[in-house]
């Protein structure tokens, strides 16, 4: 594990201002003078946050911010050389905002004490000045940094819309989720607290899973992607706070795009489920057995996977002819990283294949899915695909069989030289190697 780095860290203040007061406050505790380090550090730490304050009130007509900064100024002006009100902002930003929480502020009160003890010819017994160290220094600043300086000039109330403008704006770039996590953690989440974390993940839910209006609509892809993040980042605090407030989290869609979101997420964090009232379950099984993304991923109400195996072939081979695209095989895939969901989740491309009803589908299925996750193919799915194929001349008969078929076969060698083909006549058939 690398060394934490303040350098590093201070790169990600906001204000261009505190950055640059902060270069003093580095500079004097890597020259070793650190009272005049803890003593810039709450001068900037004040700062900052008078900043942030009147950024909410120019950006937003915060009314808590407007109401902080009136007060303040009006101690100020009741008693110009009183210091009184700088502890005072911080308290009044603990009350009424949820930009520090109670650590924090008991963090902020020992930095305080520390510049008091720095700034001021407090002597010791032995008539010294005191001198904190260099330990002490390094976590004071190290805290600072992350409890307030790095920590983006708004409020929980206010960071939603800001973050849901933002990502809906730059949707474009965002088109992975490695992007959006990239984006998201190093914009807002890693300078917010868990509690306010949770609190974002809660109101997406909501918009992802249960609205329906034009914003939703179109921003429903991208919100998912962060409500995601947010998940896999708290995943140990996800149950408690789910189980919490069953009511709010169980008030899902009964249909349409926002139940299909719900599923596609559940396959991927099927624990969730169980947590959902029984009125919620209903809706999301209804979903499973009619809906198309419900029937492909709707794994968790299953028994198992096997028994989410047999339902899909049932499907693919049955008389609703679905249609994959490759972004579903990819999320069918996903469900399990076991090797015994792998071989039948390749069993279930080569039936894909296999129930081709045209040459063209047939050339596009082999394309788009077959040729895609061969690598993945078992010398048991293989043996499965082909007993497929055998079963429908618009796989063997068709013109690209004769390119397309040697791949399989070539993988099939690949686990066993000998492998026989005796059993698949009209495969073997459509194989050549020119």
């Amino acid at each position: 594990m690398s060394e934490f780095s303040l350098e590093k860290i201070s790169e990600n203040i906001h204000f261009g201002k505190t950055k640059e007061y902060f270069k003093e406050v580095l500079s004097s505790y890597q020259n070793e003078n650190y009272r005049s380090s803890v003593v810039m550090l709450w001068s900037v730490v004040v700062c900052d946050i008078v900043y942030k304050l009147q950024h909410l009130v120019d950006l937003y007509k915060d009314a808590s911010a407007s109401e902080i900064l009136n007060e303040l100024t009006a101690i100020q002006n009741n008693d110009p050389k009183s210091s009184a009100w700088e502890f005072k902002l911080i308290e009044c930003v603990y009350e009424k905002t949820d930009l520090i929480d109670s650590a924090e502020l008991e963090n902020l009160r020992y930095l305080q004490k520390q510049r008091h003890l720095s700034a001021h010819p407090v002597l010791k017994r032995n008539f010294e000045l005191y001198f904190p160290n260099k330990e002490t220094t390094r976590a004071i600043l190290r805290n600072t940094l992350e409890g307030v300086l790095i920590k983006p000039p708004f409020y929980t109330q206010k960071i939603l819309n800001e973050l849901l403008s933002d990502i809906s704006e730059n949707t474009a770039a965002l088109n992975t989720r490695k992007k959006v996590k990239q984006y998201v953690e190093s914009r807002y989440l890693n300078r917010m607290t868990q509690e306010v974390e949770l609190q974002i993940y809660r109101s997406l839910w909501k918009l992802v899973f249960k609205l329906d209006n034009e914003d939703c609509k179109n921003n429903r892809n991208i919100n998912l992607e962060v409500l995601d993040v947010i998940g896999s980042r708290n995943v140990a605090q996800l149950e408690a706070a789910i189980s919490g407030e069953l009511d709010y989290y169980s008030s899902v869609a009964s249909e349409g795009n926002a139940i299909e979101y719900l599923v596609f997420y559940l396959s991927k964090n099927s624990r969730l489920y169980n947590l959902l009232t029984e009125d919620a379950k209903l809706k999301v099984i209804h979903c499973v057995e009619t809906d198309y993304i419900g029937k492909t991923l709707g794994w968790f109400v299953k028994e198992n996977l096997e028994q989410h195996f047999n339902d899909v072939l049932a499907w693919i081979e049955g008389e609703e002819h679905p249609n994959f695209e490759e972004g579903e095989w990819e999320a069918l895939l996903e469900i399990s990283d076991s090797e015994e969901w792998q071989e039948m989740f390749c069993k279930l491309v080569g039936a894909y294949y296999a129930m081709s009803h045209t040459y063209d589908q047939a050339d596009s299925r082999f394309k788009s899915s077959v040729q895609l996750y061969l690598p993945l193919f078992n010398v048991a799915a293989i043996h499965f695909m082909l007993q497929k194929i055998e079963t429908n001349n618009q796989t063997y008969r068709r013109s690209l069989s004769s390119f397309d078929h040697p791949k399989i076969k070539r993988r099939a060698v690949e686990f066993d030289e000998n492998f026989d083909f005796a059993p698949y006549p009209c495969f073997s058939q459509s194989v050549s190697e020119d």
